[in-house]
């Protein structure tokens, strides 16, 4: 490919993969089980695959998702739309709040399309849910070095975190 006639470069051409990380504390009144957290994190995940594909991706990479409770952890992710979502962890009782990171990585539109289609994704089967999205952050890739922390520490972080006024 000429780079000189190419006025975008890189992840970003038509061919490219962008990706888009948020970090967010969600909380609902009546609390939320194992089998209501792994059902939400699944359609999260569906939702962002569909909707990044209407936007016009030419594929989903991966996108994942990682949630953090006093009770446990969920981790659900999907490649793709036909594939489905597929969820792991447990929540060990029901819990109000939790934290959850998601990384989209989709092949075929810009970093703009995909911020837009993962909140969007989050946006829409949250409410779905009855479920608030208290506070949202961009957030860098994760994975499981990430997580090495306890899980009081760990949430005393997030609070930190979501805290901080941008």
């Amino acid at each position: 490919m000429n780079s000189e006639n190419n006025t975008e470069h890189g992840c970003y051409t038509e061919h490219g993969v962008s990706g888009y990380g948020v970090a967010a504390k969600l909380s609902r009144t009546t609390p939320m089980d194992s089998v209501f957290v792994k059902t939400m994190a699944e359609e999260i995940m569906v939702s962002i695959a569909q909707k990044s594909m209407a936007a016009g991706a030419r594929c989903i990479g991966h996108i994942k998702s990682h949630i953090r409770t006093e009770a446990g952890t969920v981790k659900a992710d999907t490649i793709g739309v036909s594939h489905g979502a597929f969820s792991t962890g447990k929540i060990d009782h029901a819990v109000k709040d939790l934290y959850i990171a998601i990384n989209s990585i989709i092949q075929g539109i810009k970093e703009d399309a995909v911020k837009k289609t993962t909140l969007d994704g989050l946006h829409d089967i949250t409410q779905k849910y009855g479920v608030a999205v208290v506070k949202k952050k961009e957030h860098t890739y994760f994975d499981e070095f990430d997580f090495v922390t306890s899980k009081k520490d760990y949430i005393k972080q997030l609070e930190d975190q979501l805290s901080k006024e941008e």
